[in-house]
This record gives structure tokens, C-alpha cells and sequence, in this order.
């Protein structure tokens, strides 16, 4: 029983190249037209058979077989008449950064992640994108934006290599009565009013002057409060330079002119 084949009458047993692949060759058996890449005259026989053998990368194997490709040891390949079909071996584990392997499977106990190995569990500042926070887990890094806390000021500024924004008033200078002062100085208004400049405010503190129990307390220059003199008083002036008046304060001048030590003030019947 001869073969059709493209429309063209082949006899039982007749071979032929295959016009469509010249290094197949196609046989004509009872009606069925067989053909192969490789095929083989066994002894004693007529015509060429096909055995279904595969060649991959210089070595024979049989039809059915199954082999590890040479040039890839993690691949699994399978012969079936002539066919060689190669597919991946099936790893338990996948992760998008495994730590580096020679194996067929990835490592992914800890990650290895922009070139620096992290152990497991481990949170970390991302190298390219500063103001992301990574967390390693079982081989595979995920990055979340960094959260930052609130700012209680109107206008925060976010400086050159920080991730958050922070309130500069902290910095800012402070303008009262004219006068311009820095961050954290102190000045005196008058006798009983300190102030100092904070986060660009004033802060002023008076001092509270506790009761007398005087008729007529003194008024000191330069003390805020007023206090009661003892009564008798004493006013003394020793060596060259020296003078205790009568309200307790001490002054040490030298003048060349002449002064008055003490005088009475209502009568002015003495000097």
C-alpha cells in the first residue's frame, strides 16, 4: 500500500527528503508517512526507520529519556521521538531578592539588597531612595515611605538631605521695640522686666516686689524693688576709693573733683 504525501503518490517502503526540512527524511509504510531528522538502516532491513532518539548538544538520547541539559544544570529535558522539550526544576521557595547562590534555588533566608546582605527581619533606610524605610522578609525587601511626625508650625522647611519637614522658628530672630534680637538672648527692659526671644516670640517676666512694712521705703537705681532702710543708718567711706552709703551699697571711684559725702535733705542744716 503506497503513501499520499502533498499530494504527490509515494510506494510503500520509497524515502524521500522532506521539502519543507532537508535534513529530515520521510519514509512511506503501509500507507503512513513517517519522518525523522536521524534515521537508521537496521541490518538485514530494506528501508531506513526512525528510532526517535533526540541529539542535544553532542549527546544521543534515547526516545522517552530523561536528562539534565550541560548548559543549564537547573533545567530538566525529556526526549520523545526526536522532540527535546527543557523546563526549569520547581523550587519550594521564590523571592524577589535571595541572597547570591550557586544552586538551582534561591537562598531566601535573608535578602540581598542593593548590594548589602540584611538579615531577616531587619529594618533599614533605603540607599537610593533615602526617605523610604525597608524591612527584609524571607528573601524579598519591601519599602514603605518614611512617616514623619506632625510639625505644630504653620510653615515647616524641609532641609537638603532630611526626609521630614521641621519648624525653623526654633532659628528665627525676634523683633521687639525696634530692636532686633537672635534666638534665645536675654535682655532687661527696665528694672523689673526681663525678657528673651523664643521660637520668634517675646517672652517677658516683671518681677513681683514683696510688701514693706517701712512708712517710706528707698527707691535703689538699678534694684526694682523698694526696700526699708535701717534706722539709725550709717554711711562710711574708708581708704582712698571706697563708700558704703546708708542704704547698704558699696561704690569704689576715684574723682578729682569734690563731692558731697552726705547732706541733710530737708533742712539742709548740715554737709
Amino acid at each position: 500500500q503506497g503513501c499520499l504525501h502533498q499530494g504527490q503518490e509515494r510506494a510503500n517502503g520509497e524515502t524521500w527528503e522532506d521539502p519543507s526540512d532537508p535534513c529530515a527524511v520521510c519514509v512511506c509504510h503501509e500507507g503512513s508517512v513517517t519522518a525523522c531528522r536521524d534515521p537508521v538502516m537496521p541490518p538485514g532491513e530494506c528501508c531506513p526507520v526512525c528510532t526517535g532518539r533526540c541529539f542535544h548538544q553532542g549527546a544521543e538520547h534515547e526516545s522517552g529519556s530523561t536528562f539534565t541539559s550541560p548548559s543549564d544544570p537547573c533545567s530538566t529535558c525529556t526526549c520523545l521521538n526526536e522532540v527535546v522539550t527543557c523546563q526549569r526544576r520547581p523550587c519550594p521557595l521564590h523571592c524577589l531578592h535571595p541572597m547570591p547562590f550557586d544552586t538551582c534555588c534561591p537562598v531566601c533566608d535573608d535578602c540581598f539588597y542593593e548590594g548589602v546582605v540584611h538579615t531577616q527581619g531587619h529594618t533599614f533606610a533605603s540607599v537610593s531612595s533615602p526617605c523610604e524605610r525597608c524591612t527584609c522578609v524571607r528573601g524579598t525587601v519591601s519599602c514603605v515611605p518614611v512617616v514623619c511626625p506632625p510639625t505644630p508650625c504653620d510653615q515647616p522647611v524641609t532641609e537638603p538631605g532630611q526626609c521630614c519637614p521641621e519648624c525653623t522658628d526654633s532659628r528665627e530672630s525676634c523683633l521687639y521695640q525696634g530692636t532686633q534680637y537672635h534666638s534665645d538672648e536675654h535682655w532687661q527692659v527696665d528694672e523689673c522686666t526681663n525678657c528673651m526671644c523664643v521660637s520668634g516670640d517675646v517672652h517677658c517676666r516683671s518681677e513681683r516686689c514683696p510688701p514693706l512694712t517701712c512708712a517710706k521705703p528707698a527707691v535703689i537705681p538699678g534694684l526694682c524693688c523698694p526696700h526699708c532702710l535701717p534706722r539709725p543708718a550709717t554711711c562710711i567711706a574708708f581708704g582712698y576709693p571706697h563708700y558704703l552709703t546708708f542704704d547698704g551699697r558699696m561704690f569704689h571711684f576715684q574723682g578729682t573733683c569734690t563731692y558731697i559725702l552726705t547732706k541733710d535733705c530737708k533742712d539742709e542744716d548740715f554737709r
